[in-house]
């Protein structure tokens, strides 16, 4: 029977894999927000998000408008209005804000 060669195994030495982690559970009582400013309107979100390559729906959204605040997907734009997944209607002209989360 034939000799097989070695598999080569490098000498990596000794490995320290332990790391300390810091987790703070701590409420925000600054009240700071952590949600992003809006840098284009909304028809310019959409448009964006379905060309992108990949289904618009799939995209989880923030929708601030007027009166609520909906975390959703966009299933499409019909006119002068949003629809999302949660069969809800939203006019583009009532919306503040829109982000991807």
């Amino acid at each position: 029977m034939d000799k097989k060669p070695k598999i080569f195994k490098p000498d990596i030495g000794e490995v320290n894999n332990n790391k300390k982690a810091y987790y703070s559970f701590l409420e925000d009582r600054l009240n700071i927000s952590t949600e992003e400013e809006p840098k284009e309107d909304v028809v310019d979100f959409v448009n964006r998000l379905s060309k992108s390559g990949s289904y618009i729906f799939n995209k989880d959204v923030v929708i601030v408008t007027k009166d609520k605040r909906y975390e959703t997907k966009i299933a499409g734009k019909i006119g002068n209005r949003l629809i999302t997944l949660d069969n809800e209607s939203i006019n583009v002209d009532d919306v503040i804000k829109i982000y991807e989360k």
